[in-house]
């Protein structure tokens, strides 16, 4: 009987071995249509990618078929937050179209939320704008302040439970812990001042998705969109 290759996959130059049968677990997927597929890969039976190696072992594991649910502790990346490790594994599965380990993801967090009070209130307030800077360099959040406050720009304001923070896009949103020393207080007061110049003075920040969507017309500007969620 012929026996069936092995693939491997190479993730920050931490190489994995995949068999046949991991890649077409919960096929189809990205492994399948990249090695059984007709890309390059295919023939050279090697995929180099950079995500996090940590998370993959986890992936490794569920292409395997095992039960990884709940995440042992050591199981975590080193430099990744216990808090953080479910909704950074989600994302890297919808990257790997591995469409059940998603919906697993999915639905721990849905309980967790559920658990933690998904029912708390939170107050979201929208702006898009479009930046145009006086140079090519790309200057951070805290220098659009100016710009996403001003009246031209588009606003809006909606209520929402805890539930939506953990769906698109606020599921990849910044949080003030994650941002330290003085550059990282400077973007929160910014964060916090437009809140503030929204008319929201005494609400709590909660984080903020801030996002590049596309080019406008004259460069070197650009249309971006930004959320400030605020707990109610």
């Amino acid at each position: 009987m012929k026996k069936d290759p092995d693939y491997m996959v190479t993730i920050q130059d931490t190489n994995f071995i995949l068999t046949k049968s991991q890649i077409e677990f919960d096929a189809p997927n990205y492994f399948t249509t990249c090695f059984l597929g007709d890309f390059e890969e295919s023939k050279t039976l090697h995929l180099k990618l950079s995500r996090d190696p940590g998370l993959f072992r986890i992936i490794s594991d569920y292409l395997c078929g095992y039960n990884i649910f709940p995440l042992a502790e050591q199981v975590v990346p080193a430099r990744m937050s216990p808090q953080l490790v479910l909704t950074n594994l989600q994302i890297d599965a919808e990257f790997y179209q591995l469409d059940g380990l998603v919906e697993q993801c999915e639905a721990l967090i849905a309980q967790k939320h559920s658990e933690t009070g998904s029912d708390k209130r939170y107050l979201l307030l929208g702006c898009e704008y479009d930046h145009f800077p006086d140079t090519d360099v790309v200057w951070p959040l805290e220098h659009h302040i100016d710009t996403a406050v001003r009246p031209e720009s588009r606003h809006w304001r909606t209520i929402v439970t805890g539930q939506r923070l953990g769906q698109k896009p606020l599921r990849e949103m910044e949080f003030p812990e994650n941002h330290t020393g003085f550059q990282g207080l400077r973007r929160i007061g910014a964060v916090e001042r437009f809140a503030r110049e929204m008319g929201c003075v005494d609400h709590m920040l909660v984080g903020w998705y801030h996002e590049l969507v596309d080019l406008c017309d004259r460069s070197p500007g650009a249309h971006y969109e930004l959320i400030v969620v605020l707990a109610l």
